[in-house]
């Protein structure tokens, strides 16, 4: 199909040409069923042809026998009824006539079938005016003669010979009416099998310039979440054509917009790490001359309040001007690390495999061996089920989750911290296994939990130092997962943060939107906090 029309106008041949075919088959099984109901038609008058003529014969043959009776018994009664079957012989035999007026062969031999039983019934007449004269046996003499006899075998051989012809055209239109059955069940069958035929046809066709096309534009999509390069542009100027086009215009202003931001972080964090050194080494000169300054009042002869004054200038003063200055300093280039830190998330190509999760958790809770000593907390992990994923990214997400709830348990009791798993309904009829890591810390009030994943956000800053880029990272990478991430939590109680991750490769997840062919999955849009 031709990749210029619009989708409207393949469509219309879509739908019209099978229409059209349905029309005409249509059309010829309506012929069909017409030339088998004629047939039938002819078969039925050629029946009523043979049974009209059998019986104008029958009547010949009651009314002979009719007047034979009244010769013999002299009864009126027979007589009687002789002359009903007589008077019906006539119109019988007209009425056959005009029945076949559309034959003229035929009407010829109903003719000569006519004429001979004009001559029975001629006979007949001689014979009853005999009887009604009183000369009964001189009639019945006539009767027994056999002369009636041979008009009647004369009519009965003019009547064969039009059953006959009758006959053979009875065969013919039966032979017609089979024919016209066959016809229709042919047509059915084949009317079917070219209705299957054109189904196919157009199921390729619309596989070909429609369905494959939108297949593209679906792997395309794919693409561009997994970080590969999309297939060549479809051909054509239809809707699908422009769709292409503008996706691949979005594509480039997307690739243009990160290299732009790329850039903008690496000048931000260059043009300000140039300043940060001068800050951070004239700081460090000023804490020098600082010192220098102390020998020299130790050193000089000064009055004692004068050099106290001095003293307690550069110890206390100055020395709190050069601390707060490097504190600064240092807080300033944790903010600019984190942010490389959070613009290289997207760009990390993954190792896509099964991982064994709760090994993944082991090795992050040893690690924190020393901070969960310090602050007498009990960590405990439960059986977790694998995830399909990058091992190093999963376990820098439950790193910073565990991380998390170290830093903000609740001084005022012992820590308990528990990673688990969970079978959410939703997660699971989409593909994914729900983790979670539950502390009794301080808790997060709800007006503040839809700011907990944005970067640079700190609900507790006195708790714990950081920059408030480790649930941010958390919540990119389970994205690029093709997961989810949410919490609950309330003030006092504590924290349980929620991690969905895919079962499996995409291939053995049914129905799993989410996650794109070749193993990479598709980035989620981000899920709604919940309580």
């Amino acid at each position: 199909m031709d990749e210029n029309l619009s989708i409207f106008k393949k469509g219309l041949l879509l739908v019209g040409i099978p229409l059209l075919t349905q029309f005409l088959f249509l059309g010829m099984l309506v012929k069909i069923r017409g030339d088998q109901a004629e047939a039938q038609r002819w078969a039925i008058h050629s029946k009523d042809v043979m049974a009209r003529a059998e019986g104008a014969f029958r009547l010949v043959i009651e009314a002979n026998g009719d007047l034979r009776a009244f010769a013999v018994s002299g009864d009126p009664k027979f007589d009687e009824v002789y002359r009903h079957d007589r008077q019906r012989v006539t119109p019988a035999l007209a009425g056959l006539r005009h029945l076949i007026s559309d034959n003229s062969s035929q009407q010829e031999k109903l003719d000569a079938v006519r004429g001979k039983a004009e001559e029975v019934l001629a006979w007949l007449d001689e014979v009853r005016l005999l009887i009604g004269d009183g000369k009964g046996a001189e009639a019945l003499r006539h009767i027994n003669a056999l002369e009636g006899k041979r008009h009647i075998d004369d009519m009965r051989a003019a009547l064969d010979r039009f059953l006959t012809r009758e006959h053979e055209l009875d065969v013919e239109r039966q032979d017609t009416l089979q024919r016209t059955a066959h016809e229709q069940n042919w047509a059915l069958v084949v009317g079917g099998v070219l209705a299957l035929a054109g189904a196919g046809v157009l199921l390729l066709v619309f596989s070909r310039s429609i369905g494959r096309r939108l297949a593209m534009l679906a792997e395309n999509a794919r693409r561009l979440a997994a970080g590969k390069a999309l297939s060549p542009p479809l051909r054509g100027r239809d809707e699908i054509s422009r769709l292409d086009r503008t996706f691949r215009d979005m594509v480039a202003a997307l690739a243009q917009k990160d290299r732009d931001n790329e850039m903008f972080v690496y000048s931000v964090s260059h043009d300000l790490r140039a300043p940060l050194v001068n800050l951070q080494g004239f700081s460090q000169e000023l804490a020098t001359v600082c010192a220098d300054l102390r020998r020299l009042l130790a050193e000089a002869n000064l009055p004692t309040d004068a050099r106290r004054r001095a003293v307690t200038l550069l110890d206390r003063d100055a020395a709190e001007s050069v601390r707060f200055i490097q504190t600064a300093v240092t807080r300033l280039a944790g903010i600019i690390d984190a942010l490389l830190r959070l613009s290289r998330v997207g760009r990390v190509e993954y190792r896509w495999q099964m991982v064994d999760v709760r090994a993944a958790v082991v090795r992050v809770v040893e690690s924190f061996r020393d901070t969960i000593a310090h602050r007498g907390a009990e960590v405990t992990v439960g059986d977790l089920p694998p995830a399909w994923g990058d091992p190093l990214a999963l376990e820098q997400v439950f790193a910073n989750l565990v991380a998390n709830a170290l830093n903000y348990l609740d001084p005022q009791r012992p820590g308990r911290i528990e990673v688990g798993s969970r079978d959410e309904p939703g997660d699971l009829r989409a593909g994914l296994r729900t983790f979670y890591v539950k502390d009794n810390g301080l808790g997060i009030p709800e007006g503040q939990q839809g700011k907990l994943f944005l970067a640079f956000q700190r609900l507790h800053p006195e708790a714990a130092a950081g920059e408030g880029i480790g649930l941010a990272l958390v919540r990119r990478v389970v994205e690029r997962h093709g997961g989810r991430v949410w919490l609950e939590s309330a003030p006092g109680a504590g924290s349980t943060f929620f991690v969905a991750l895919p079962a499996g490769p995409p291939q053995r997840i049914a129905g799993q939107a989410s996650v794109t062919a070749n193993g990479r999955p598709a980035v989620a849009a981000p899920a709604p906090q919940r309580r």
